[in-house]
C-alpha cells in the first residue's frame, strides 16, 4: 500500500474519531513522530482498512459501536516507547485525557481505555460468545485486527520484522530474537490466534505459515 493510500485511510479513520480538531493534530502528530517504523500512520490505516472491509460480516459496524472502534485503533499505539511495559496503559491515559469533557459517555470512554489496555496481551482476553454483547464482540474485534499484519503475505510479514526490529534499537540481536521468537512460539502454540470467524478466515493459515517459517522447529520438512 502507498503512503498516499495511508494518508487516506488514517483521515478516514480519524473522521469517525468524534474528537476536536486539535486532539487529532495531537495525535497526527505523534503518529509520524521519529522512531515510528512500524507503529505509526500506516498501521493505523491499515487496521481501519481491514476493519471496513471485513466487519460488516461481523456486524459491527453498527453507530453506537463503530465510533469506539475508530477510537480504540486511533488510540491503541498513541504512546509507543521502545523498551517500556506500559505503553498500552499509558496510550489508554492519552485518550482518557484526549476524551475528557467530549460527548462521549463515561462508560464509552471507559470500554476504549480498557480496550486499549487490553492490546498488551491479545490472547489473555476472554472469548466472547457468538451471540455476546455487542461490545465485547468488538473488544475481541480490535485485538484481532491488530493481529492481521501476522497474516500477511511471506514479504510483507518479512518487511514488518524488519520495521520492529528499527523500533527496537535498544536490545542487541540476541535479546531481540528471542524476544520475537517467544512471542511468535506463543502465538503459535494458541489453539487460535483469530477468535473473529471472518478474520480467522482470511488470515490464520498464512499467519501459522509465517510462524512456522521464523520458528526453528516449525520449518517444514
Amino acid at each position: 500500500m502507498t503512503e498516499e493510500q495511508d494518508r487516506l485511510d488514517f483521515d478516514a479513520l480519524l473522521a469517525r474519531v468524534p474528537l476536536s480538531d486539535r486532539a487529532k493534530s495531537e495525535l497526527t502528530a505523534t503518529m509520524e513522530s521519529e522512531g515510528r517504523r512500524y507503529h505509526g500512520v500506516g498501521h493505523l490505516a491499515q487496521l481501519w482498512r481491514r476493519h471496513r472491509l471485513y466487519a460488516a460480516a461481523e456486524g459491527l459496524t453498527a453507530p453506537e459501536v463503530e465510533p469506539l472502534i475508530a477510537c480504540a485503533i486511533a488510540y491503541h499505539d498513541s504512546v509507543y516507547e521502545p523498551g517500556r511495559r506500559d505503553n498500552e496503559a499509558r496510550s489508554a491515559e492519552m485518550w482518557m485525557r484526549a476524551s475528557a469533557g467530549t460527548s462521549f459517555s463515561e462508560a464509552d470512554r471507559r470500554w476504549v481505555a480498557d480496550t486499549i489496555r487490553a492490546t498488551a496481551d491479545h490472547l489473555a482476553y476472554p472469548d466472547p460468545a457468538a451471540d455476546g454483547p455487542l461490545r465485547e464482540r468488538a473488544r475481541v474485534w480490535v485485538l484481532d485486527l491488530d493481529l492481521t499484519p501476522l497474516g500477511e503475505s511471506d514479504a510483507d510479514f518479512d518487511r514488518n520484522a524488519e520495521l520492529l526490529r528499527l523500533e527496537a534499537q535498544h536490545l542487541t540481536q540476541a535479546q531481540y530474537d528471542a524476544a520475537r521468537l517467544g512471542f511468535l512460539r506463543r502465538l503459535s502454540d494458541a489453539p487460535r490466534v483469530y477468535r473473529t470467524p471472518t478474520l480467522a478466515a482470511r488470515f490464520e493459515a498464512q499467519a501459522r505459515a509465517n510462524f512456522a517459517r521464523q520458528l526453528p522447529d516449525e520449518r517444514p520438512a
